[in-house]
């Protein structure tokens, strides 16, 4: 049997479990990058995988293998790694398509561990983008319904583009976000702002657009279908080159944005988790570190015995 066909049975029983689509892709690519590399070697069945060759790419990984810009892997990206192949042949183990593991990860010296700050914006900059939309054209007032409700929300992308008409409730202004991230249901607040243009893009631009395909949809494309994902790409692209901000904005920048904000505004963290829809509450403190990074700013640049 080749590595493709083990390779679909390990990648369905993770969907069994609920991963993301996002999780799933990631995986497959990890996986087939050391399928490739087995080839090279002259193996091609998972029973004929030894300790070495597995030891021998785990070092190819450290030492020599670069990425798209020319870099070596950072060292997040290379435990990644790890964890998937790792993974991978326990699978196989636990299945009994193969006796034993090959896979005992090497104890290279660990780097201190440093928590990546997500990109954020100041709450004059969200507004600059969110404003330069303009709402006297379909399209305009389409958009800035659209980044209201990222930014009022703090909705992930992929959530954004499934929702559908029934899932907004106007009069409530409340949104019912299906399936997210570990496929649980969340209903969120909308705020003033947003549930003012999208109730105007509701009345006046969405009618004109529905297909009959796609009239569930909640967001449109102006051809009648489904937001796509690069659709919203250029629609946050345009509204930031017109806005004058410099910073680079994905729709997870309204996100993190949306919850830094919030906790700087002495909003409760578990309050925020839920909002997010974090299954757990380590995923929002990172949040903390944002304002302890504010904090520590605010501190070199006013104390006298933090400045030179």
């Amino acid at each position: 049997m080749s590595f493709e066909k083990f390779l679909t049975g390990y990648l369905n029983s993770l969907a069994v479990k609920n991963y993301a689509q996002g999780t799933l892709n990631w995986r497959r690519s990890y996986l087939k990058q050391l399928f490739s590399y087995l080839n090279r070697q002259g193996t091609t069945d998972p029973k004929e995988v030894t300790r070495e060759l597995i030891d021998r790419y785990f070092l190819y990984l450290k030492e020599e293998y670069r990425t798209s810009k020319g870099r070596l892997l950072a060292e997040s990206s290379y435990q990644s790694h790890l964890q998937v192949i790792t993974d991978f042949f326990r699978w196989l183990e636990e299945t009994r398509r193969i006796f034993l593991s090959p896979v005992i990860r090497p104890s290279w010296p660990k780097k201190k561990k440093t928590i990546k700050l997500p990109p954020v914006l100041t709450e004059e900059e969200a507004a600059r983008i969110l404003e330069s939309c303009s709402t006297n054209t379909p399209v305009g007032l389409r958009d800035r319904s659209i980044l209201e409700m990222l930014y009022s929300t703090g909705i992930r992308r992929s959530e954004l583009i499934n929702l559908d008409r029934e899932d907004y409730f106007v009069e409530r202004q409340e949104l019912l976000i299906r399936q997210g991230k570990g496929k649980k249901d969340r209903l969120v607040p909308v705020g003033d702002y947003a549930a003012v243009f999208t109730k105007a893009y509701l009345k006046l631009v969405r009618p004109w657009l529905v297909d009959s395909s796609e009239e569930m949809a909640l967001y449109l494309s102006m051809n009648g279908t489904r937001l796509a994902p690069q659709t919203l790409k250029l629609i946050i692209t345009k509204a930031v080159k017109r806005s004058g901000v410099t910073k680079r904005v994905t729709p997870h920048t309204f996100r993190h944005s949306m919850a830094t904000h919030l906790l700087r505004n002495k909003a409760d963290i578990r309050h925020i988790q839920a909002i997010l829809g974090h299954g757990s509450i380590q995923s929002t403190e990172v949040y903390t570190h944002l304002t302890t990074e504010d904090l520590k700013h605010v501190m070199d640049k006013s104390h006298p015995r933090a400045r030179h």
